[in-house]
């Protein structure tokens, strides 16, 4: 959704240099601030320059589905759109458009680190006298959503493992084709790992917390010691308590890296106040996840090997801990011959995250 002039890289962070008004922007790091956009809650990451909360400006072209365009020698940044074209220059306060009367922002545009950024009001209520033209073309971009993905284990913790497949290799896999989809269909996507790192299962949902996440998905693979030639398939799993003595194996085994977690936030909690999350969580979310694992598993069970096994509940802190929607997907059993021997090939792969990304999509169209 976003384009540039060729000489934008080189002209831009020349020409920002050089500006004496905002010669020099000392700014806090960013974090997750969700505004009120045209088309609903649009999820962005937000820094303070001056002491006023600002977003970028990229990302929120790209959220509500228009075009940004910087012209260097004009000094004009574009946004422009299917019914409509807005004008800001840096420094300035002006947005200039086709109202007759042009509107002013709380502050004007700043540069950081050669991007620019627009006060957070200016998405609430700078736009507001568009925001029934913008309407159609954010819901139609799908790009006012972030989801996050959680590529399961990873570093020091592999997973699962058995005939051939890592499960930490396997899950950062399928979640990069996941995000490409899903990108390609113009929405925000971000991974808790895109790499072989370790990652506390707290501090992935704290990520998902942070950025404001409209979707938490989390990506796994299973495995059992026990019946591990007649176990296959696919599930999907929504926070509940465990009801089966094989949801609560799975339980225990995604949860395992617990044990390495001394400064959990969780674990610091009181008792009385861990019952007041979790029962506000049920409260606020717990209807959403169902919906959001049920459509992603009857997606994957359409195309994955072995049985479908539907959804199930699992106490799973990963989940317990994300404020927002969530749920933990298994692909498959690493235990099982069959089901390994498919993960193993690429178009499988492809296949699975597809699968994913439709369910993720589907439940995305539904908000």
């Amino acid at each position: 959704m976003v384009r540039c002039c060729a000489r934008r890289a080189v002209g831009w962070r020349k020409w920002v240099w050089g500006l004496t008004a905002t010669a020099v922007v000392l700014a806090l790091p960013g974090w997750g601030k969700v505004l009120r956009g045209p088309a609903g809650d649009i999820s962005l990451e937000s820094r303070r320059f001056g002491g006023i909360e600002y977003v970028p400006l990229y990302d929120v072209a790209e959220a509500l589905g228009l075009r940004l365009t910087w012209w260097y020698e004009a000094r004009i940044i574009e946004l422009e759109g299917r019914e409509l074209r807005l004008s800001l220059m840096p420094g300035s306060r002006v947005v200039g458009g086709d109202r007759r009367t042009p509107v002013q922002m709380e502050a004007g545009v700043v540069f950081s680190r050669g991007v620019p950024y627009v006060p957070a009001s200016f998405v609430t209520t700078t736009l507001a006298p568009y925001f029934e033209r913008l309407r159609a073309t954010a819901r139609a971009g799908g790009g006012a959503r972030l989801v996050v993905l959680d590529p399961g284990h990873g570093g020091r913790d592999q997973g699962a493992a058995g005939h051939g497949v890592v499960e930490k290799e396997l899950t950062l896999d399928i979640a990069r084709r996941v995000r490409a989809a899903l990108v390609a269909k113009g929405v925000k996507v971000r991974l808790t790992r895109d790499g072989d790192v370790y990652v506390p299962l707290a501090r992935r949902a704290e990520i998902a917390n942070e950025l404001g996440a409209a979707v938490f998905v989390s990506i796994h693979a299973n495995a059992v010691n026990e019946q591990a030639r007649t176990i296959s398939g696919s599930e999907t799993f929504y926070l509940s308590r465990a009801q089966t003595a094989s949801d609560a194996a799975t339980e225990r085994l995604e949860n395992s890296p617990l044990k390495d977690e001394v400064h959990s936030g969780w674990s610091a909690l009181t008792a009385r106040l861990k019952r007041f999350f979790l029962g506000n969580h049920f409260k606020q979310t717990r209807a959403q996840s169902i919906a959001l694992a049920q459509r992603i598993q009857r997606r994957v069970g359409n195309v994955a090997v072995g049985d479908n096994r539907g959804i199930k509940p699992a106490n799973l802190q990963v989940l317990r801990e994300t404020l927002c929607p969530a749920c933990l997907v298994e692909v498959g059993f690493l235990s099982h011959a069959t089901d390994a021997s498919y993960l193993r090939k690429e178009w499988y792969r492809q296949k699975v995250a597809e699968a994913i990304a439709e369910g993720i999509w589907e439940y995305l169209r539904t908000l």
